[in-house]
């Protein structure tokens, strides 16, 4: 039977492979670098990647280079002829292998940088394609790992950046809190937030961390971290990049936190105590009054 479909599951080189208390599946791919960088000043270089079959299975990888821009969530989106593109600059070898179950394969990959290109960041991806085996379906999906591969041509290194866009809730009853920020980049190279660089939240007197990630030439990165936030807080938030160049350097958003349906139990209780109060003294001043009346009913019949 013919396929009605044919798709690709695109994962990105750095997924993390299963824990070892898990079984061991069918399938698995392991790609390392997860990224290459090819340093400025470099008219030819060869880098090798690693393939490691991690599942029980054998299979078959098509090797494939592409050009790409990013989307604000940090995936590839494959683009002929995408800006900065670089795939015609490189090859690879084996563009065709088997990885048996258990074992790691190499593949080379070869750039070299034609003559006169615009100084700054270059990229491409290179992908390692898993083509859908027949198994009786109608739908049959390729799998696959990108790792993006970054060259450098010489020139002036610019990786200025600025915030784009800051966002998070003007008033939460409670935690956790999102905090957006879309950073956009306006150097000449792409821009790392990751390890001691990771962009920080300002916010309630502490420092939050967002996620690491990367910022490709050209491109707009939108990035979320949650803030654990006090009972109370009257609360700014900023975040800030540190910049050589032009651009907007901070932004700052208000954030109110506070806990209206706890303040609205406390109420209730309160309300509830006072009415409990006031029954307990009306009823007492009742006793009082009967007592009283008794009292002179006594006194009269004496």
């Amino acid at each position: 039977m013919l396929a009605m479909g044919i798709s690709l599951g695109l994962l990105w080189a750095g997924c993390p492979a299963p824990a070892a208390s898990e079984p061991v599946p069918d399938f698995s791919l392991e790609v390392s670098p997860t990224r290459l960088t090819i340093p400025a000043g470099k008219a030819s270089t060869a880098q090798e990647f690693q393939l490691i079959n991690k599942g029980r299975a054998a299979f078959d990888v098509t090797v494939e280079k592409a050009d790409f821009t990013t989307g604000e969530d940090g995936s590839l989106r494959f683009q002929p002829q995408a800006p900065f593109a670089a795939a015609a600059w490189a090859r690879v070898e084996p563009s065709s292998l088997r990885v048996e179950p258990g074992t790691t394969r190499k593949v080379t990959l070869r750039v070299d940088v034609p003559p006169a290109p615009e100084p700054g960041d270059h990229q491409f991806a290179v992908i390692f394609k898993v083509p859908a085996g027949d198994n009786g379906s109608n739908i049959r999906i390729n799998r696959g790992v990108a790792a993006p591969v970054f060259v450098a041509v010489p020139g002036a290194v610019d990786t200025s950046a600025e915030i784009a866009g800051l966002t998070a809730p003007e008033y939460v009853l409670g935690g956790p809190v999102p905090i957006t920020a879309r950073i956009r980049s306006l150097g000449t190279v792409h821009r790392d937030f990751r390890g001691a660089g990771r962009l920080q939240a300002q916010v309630g007197g502490e420092s939050v961390a967002f996620p690491d990630f990367t910022v490709v030439r050209g491109a707009t990165r939108e990035v979320t971290t949650l803030w654990d936030p006090p009972l109370v807080c009257f609360c700014d938030v900023t975040v800030a990049v540190d910049t050589p160049g032009p651009g907007v350097r901070s932004a700052t958003v208000p954030i109110i936190v506070f806990p209206l349906h706890l303040a609205m139990i406390l109420v209730v209780v309160l309300l509830t105590l006072l009415l409990a109060g006031w029954l307990v003294r009306r009823r007492r001043r009742a006793k009082a009054t009967a007592a009283a009346l008794n009292g002179m009913t006594d006194t009269i019949h004496a």
